[in-house]
């Protein structure tokens, strides 16, 4: 019987230094970094390449970092769907404080990671929405650069025909292409929807496929072409060019002095969106309940409206008139005055 108990007790000893061992590497929480000589966070993404949306991720985690000196930032790719988890996983198993992973692909995988461990680690994800309670989602209001972006179109356009050139027809794209023909349709009320063309690349990349639909939708007397596929839309950017019509970008700043045409970009600017998060979080003040981002924020917006460019505005065809009356519609939407809700169907 002695012999039991002193197994047991050495059983427990072993115990107790294991939990020890465990509580002193625990990553802290966003509350307890504030004495921490070295805080490490991760960001998971997908294959990042030229795409601007994740592009100025990168840019603003170096901005964060040189805000805040002690953070120890490391950027992980995820190239196919069975990465997301294994990779959030790991940043929990090696010890970061905050995980941050950016979207749809990403939700899954870090909603049941931090239900798993909702202790240790602080959790975000961009660009979806997680039911997690443990997990601060960030969400954007594209739809309020759309419009934007939309009555700039509206007023440039000397025809009646709208096009579009976007990726992939779906749900979440709505915010897109409703916020677009609603901004067209405040300053031209004439319109139906009859005077829009909509055109789907289904990739993100297909420049040539972008082109062709451009050149289609141009063909039929579309005089603004709202270009929405990513690194693709450079195939409209070429067939705006060679045939004449307005257009517009995303995200980054797509405005080129060699191609007059593309006159703004619909801005989201996941930059800013990074530094807020670190800033939060640095600060020990992130809850976590799900964040809208939008014009008021400085995150979403339109090129020469909301956000300057390095290029010059076409001052002929984008008039100070024309900026001045959408810059006012920008404030309207800052101050909450106009509210843009998206219905669930085109």
């Amino acid at each position: 019987m002695k012999k039991f108990y002193v197994f047991f007790t050495l059983i427990l000893t072993a115990l107790f230094l294991i939990a020890c061992n465990r509580t002193a590497s625990a990553p802290a929480s966003a509350a307890q970094v504030s004495n921490r000589e070295e805080v490490r966070i991760i960001l998971i993404v997908d294959r990042i390449g030229t795409n601007p949306f994740l592009t100025q991720m990168v840019t603003g985690m170096e901005l964060a970092q040189a805000a805040h000196p002690r953070i120890r930032p490391t950027i992980v790719e995820s190239p196919d769907a069975g990465a997301w988890e294994e990779n959030i996983r790991a940043g929990v198993q090696e010890g970061f404080d905050l995980i941050i992973a950016v979207g749809v692909n990403a939700n899954g995988p870090i909603t049941a990671v931090a239900d798993t461990f909702p202790d240790d680690a602080t959790y975000v994800l961009i660009d979806a929405i997680s039911t997690s309670p443990h997990v601060k989602s960030y969400s954007f209001l594209e739809q309020e650069g759309a419009y934007l972006v939309g009555q700039i179109a509206g007023l440039v356009n000397r025809t009646d025909i709208f096009g579009a050139v976007h990726t992939s027809e779906t749900l979440n794209s709505l915010k897109w292409r409703c916020g677009y023909m609603q901004g067209v349709m405040s300053v031209r009320p004439d319109l139906t929807h009859a005077n829009f063309l909509w055109n789907f690349t289904g990739s993100w990349t297909d420049a040539a496929r972008a082109k062709e639909l451009a050149l289609q939708q141009a063909a039929q007397g579309a005089g603004f072409i709202n270009a929405a596929s990513a690194v693709a839309d450079f195939g409209t950017f070429e067939a705006a060019l060679e045939r004449g019509f307005f257009t517009s970008g995303q995200d980054a700043d797509r405005t080129n002095p060699a191609n007059p045409n593309i006159l703004t970009t619909q801005i989201k600017d996941t930059s800013t969106v990074i530094q807020l998060i670190v800033d939060d979080f640095m600060a020990g003040t992130m809850d976590t309940e799900t964040v809208a981002l939008g014009v008021r924020h400085g995150v979403i917006g339109a090129l020469h409206i909301t956000h300057d460019s390095v290029n010059p505005r076409n001052r002929e065809v984008f008039t100070d008139e024309i900026q001045a009356r959408v810059r006012a519609t920008a404030e309207r939407i800052k101050s909450g005055e106009l509210h843009l809700p998206i219905p669930t169907e085109l």
